[in-house]
């Protein structure tokens, strides 16, 4: 595994990478709650799909060794995209990428399928739906960390994932995560908005997926309390012109 920090589309990314270039690139998305990044997302999983793959795991902006910038005009998708799409370039790839995201970025998958710039082999996203069908009582409940804090962050990890044996240490590391300058700043924006804000316009997703033939894989937690159940049926609905499979682990948010 190496770790690189790229200057690329006006972002500095840091980027963690396994396997030969030469092999089919693959990027992982990690999800979007305090404290995450690539490490703790995906270093458990990227080395066994490095055997026939390039992966490309990068911190994605506001999150871990990335540039902490808030873009407050646009959708949080908008930047996280133009930055893989800079990264595609930057680190020269060859044809079509898989794109493999948990939760936001599962999300940000979907969306990089919408935009259709990046030349996709395969999205696969996991506990992430693109927006709709999440659960207000879930998300508030995510998004209540006033401040970094250990206990707090162990309470919001509870709610994406089960009893394992190396619980303790990921909450420790995400908490520690929370503390680097900009990070808790970063993501807290997200949820704001001026009282004096026009509406937003309406968003076309996912009816803009009807023309996309990408094969989509979606996986879903039947224990997850933080998307309505059904979500992969009706977003299935919408990919009409796109093999789906669609898988259901006995796991909550994240697997």
């Amino acid at each position: 595994m190496e770790v690189i920090q790229l200057r690329a589309g006006g972002f500095c990314s840091q980027v963690r990478l396994w396997g030969r270039q030469d092999r089919e690139p693959v990027f992982l998305l990690h999800d979007g709650m305090f404290g995450a990044d690539a490490s703790t997302a995906w270093e458990n999983v990227a080395p066994r799909l490095a055997d026939r793959h390039f992966i490309v795991a990068p911190d994605l902006l506001g999150f871990g060794g990335s540039d902490k910038l808030v873009f407050f005009d646009r959708p949080p998708y908008a930047p996280r995209l133009d930055q893989l799409e800079a990264l595609y370039e930057a680190l020269a790839l060859r044809g079509p990428c898989h794109v493999v995201g948990t939760s936001f970025g599962g999300s940000l998958a979907l969306r990089a399928l919408e935009r259709g710039r990046l030349p996709l082999a395969s999205i696969v996203s996991i506990s992430g739906t693109g927006g709709p069908w999440r659960t207000a009582e879930g998300m508030a409940a995510l998004n209540d960390y006033p401040r970094p804090d250990p206990d707090a962050m162990a309470r919001l990890l509870r709610l994406v994932v089960g009893p394992f044996a190396g619980f303790d240490e990921l909450a420790r590391r995400r908490y520690e995560n929370t503390l680097r300058p900009g990070h808790f700043e970063s993501i807290l924006a997200m949820s704001l908005r001026s009282p004096a804000a026009a509406p937003r316009p309406a968003d076309p997703y996912p009816g803009t997926l009807a023309t996309r033939t990408t094969p989509v894989l979606l996986v879903a937690g039947e224990q997850d309390t933080l998307l309505e159940s059904a979500w992969t049926n009706r977003l299935a609905a919408y990919l009409a012109a796109s093999p789906v499979e669609r898988v259901v682990l006995p796991t909550g948010h994240c697997p």
